[in-house]
């Protein structure tokens, strides 16, 4: 069960500008799985997971653009596997590197 306190409709209410409402909603998940997600859209739990989701997202598409995982050409799936986890790796491995250079621009210039 999902809670909503202080809904839109409280905008005319006299306690709602005093912060003073409290009118609460109860909506179960289960009578629309797509319109009440848990943790509920807009709160904190909700914007850490989609930053994490869209972090994801966002190497998945570099691993796709540079890395041809969008155009493997492969019969066998095990080829396919192997070029995927050939491109993760040097995916890793660059950004890692990079990291590291950077850490240590980072304290030459702090010294």
């Amino acid at each position: 069960t999902l809670k909503y306190t202080s809904p839109k409709e409280c905008k005319d209410c006299p306690l709602a500008n005093e912060e003073l409402c409290q009118k609460v909603f109860k909506m179960k998940i289960t009578k629309d799985l797509r319109r009440y997600t848990a943790p509920a859209r807009g709160s904190k739990a909700w914007e850490e997971i989609y930053k994490r989701r869209s972090a994801v997202e966002r190497v998945n598409a570099y691993l796709k653009e540079f890395f041809q995982l969008n155009n493997v050409r492969y019969r066998k799936g095990k080829r396919a596997k192997i070029h995927f986890d050939m491109a993760t790796l040097i995916y890793n491995a660059s950004k890692l590197a990079a990291d590291r250079i950077n850490a240590q621009l980072n304290q030459s210039q702090a010294a």
